[in-house]
């Protein structure tokens, strides 16, 4: 395996968001079962190991990368993988046992070979005090897995991500507006509610490619603005 040291992080760059942080993801009230036990995983001293399930879109690989940000890993050993991006073809998780926090992305795309590479990591750090967390579009019973890999995965913790309700949807535009310091008024908000998809990644986007339309065309954030840039969004 590659290493590179980034504070005392083996280094895979892929899908790592540095700058994302927990405060800024956007619990819906279905979700906050799943608030309460990764709140509970940065304050508290006990490992866990959770396999967390959501459509793409929802803020899977956001809210990986927010934990591992957390002030409460800064010293620790930790890591963020894309497994979308491995092909089995080395032993990526040789020194992983040693870790603090090691979250698992888009599991569902793993091959054979990484489902081994996958099964022994789980096997060794049940022997450690390191919290594992796996993130998959799909869900674990879909999941078309050798059965003792099978067996591991249903032993975790289970969350999935749940779907924004209709009227969550501007409550999300608003959380997410203004923790980006991007004012925009209600109408706006109610607007785009009606014209984009309702998930955390399409929020943050629509927002942030309005702000830089706003920008380059040199407008105002107006009913009449906002109607112009969804018509291309």
């Amino acid at each position: 395996m590659n290493k590179i040291n980034r504070k005392n992080q083996l280094y895979f760059d892929f899908g790592r968001d540095y700058d994302a942080k927990f405060s800024n993801f956007f619990f819906s009230k279905n979700n906050k079962v799943l608030k309460q036990e990764v709140e509970n995983l940065i304050k508290g001293s006990k490992n866990q190991d959770i396999f967390l399930q959501g459509d793409s879109a929802l803020g899977k690989t956001f809210l990986l990368n927010s934990i591992i940000n957390d002030a409460k890993f800064e010293n620790d050993k930790k890591i963020y993988i894309d497994l979308a991006e491995l092909d089995g073809s080395q032993n990526y998780f040789d020194e992983l046992e040693n870790f603090k926090l090691i979250c698992l992305d888009n599991v569902e795309a793993i091959n054979q070979e990484l489902q081994v590479q996958v099964f022994n990591l789980i096997n060794i750090l049940k022997e450690s005090d390191a919290s594992l967390i796996l993130a998959s579009s799909s869900h674990r019973k879909e999941l078309n897995f050798f059965p003792d890999l099978n067996s591991r995965l249903n032993q975790m913790t289970f969350f999935c991500i749940n779907e924004l309700g209709p009227e969550e949807t501007v409550e999300c535009l608003k959380f997410i507006s203004q923790n980006l310091n991007i004012d925009l008024p209600e109408d706006i908000h109610d607007l785009m509610a009606k014209k984009i998809k309702r998930d955390f990644q399409n929020i943050k986007k629509a927002i942030i490619e309005f702000d830089k339309f706003l920008y380059s065309e040199k407008k105002q954030p107006t009913k009449m603005s906002a109607a112009s840039f969804l018509k291309n969004f």
